[in-house]
């Protein structure tokens, strides 16, 4: 994949713990040059690396959920809360910008288009980017109160509570969690 794509890199683990500083590094990428103002973070970073030059399509829900937990990964395995200060800002962006496209609502369940690592649109909820997205509210709850933010950290809490119910008793056939079209009339 060129560049370095988000919702593709998801599935790329060891690199972080062979190379750790290798990947601190695309955080500061991914937040310092990836991120636009409203949290919007595009799953292209465009080379060379230029303030305001970002790559013209949409985002990926699943890129953009596993940039935050990377983040979380990153600050545990080196416990540098400088490091993570200076990203959290961005971070608290990324996960609110979910707010806006995926999950206006706020019940912890995207809903809206999601752009996902198969170049297909997922509508309604789903496992896939839902799981995701979960994981990124638990992993934003736990940076939040590691940075004194728990008032942020409980509405994290909350909202990936809520989440995680509704996947279950949508999603959860009692054996295995399954993959559900939304009505037409329901794709925005």
């Amino acid at each position: 994949c060129p560049m370095n794509c988000t919702h593709v890199w998801n599935y790329a683990q060891a690199l972080a713990f062979l190379f750790p500083q290798l990947e601190r590094t695309v955080r500061l990428t991914d937040y310092q040059f990836n991120t636009l103002p409203d949290g919007e973070q595009k799953f292209r970073t465009m080379l060379p690396l230029q303030n305001g030059v970002t790559w013209n399509y949409v985002a990926a829900a699943d890129g953009q959920m596993g940039t935050l937990m990377k983040l979380y990964r990153e600050w545990l395995m080196s416990g540098d809360d400088a490091y993570l200060r200076s990203l959290w800002p961005q971070a608290k962006k990324t996960l609110a910008y979910a707010w806006q496209l995926w999950d206006p609502n706020r019940d912890g369940v995207m809903e809206g288009e999601q752009h996902n690592t198969y170049d297909i649109e997922f509508y309604g909820p789903n496992t896939m980017c839902g799981s995701l997205y979960l994981g990124a509210l638990r992993a934003c709850e736990d940076l939040a109160r590691a940075l004194g933010e728990d008032v942020t950290a409980d509405e994290y809490r909350t909202r990936y509570e809520r989440g995680r119910a509704r996947l279950d008793s949508e999603l959860w056939n009692g054996e295995y969690y399954v993959q559900r079209e939304p009505p037409v009339d329901q794709i925005v």
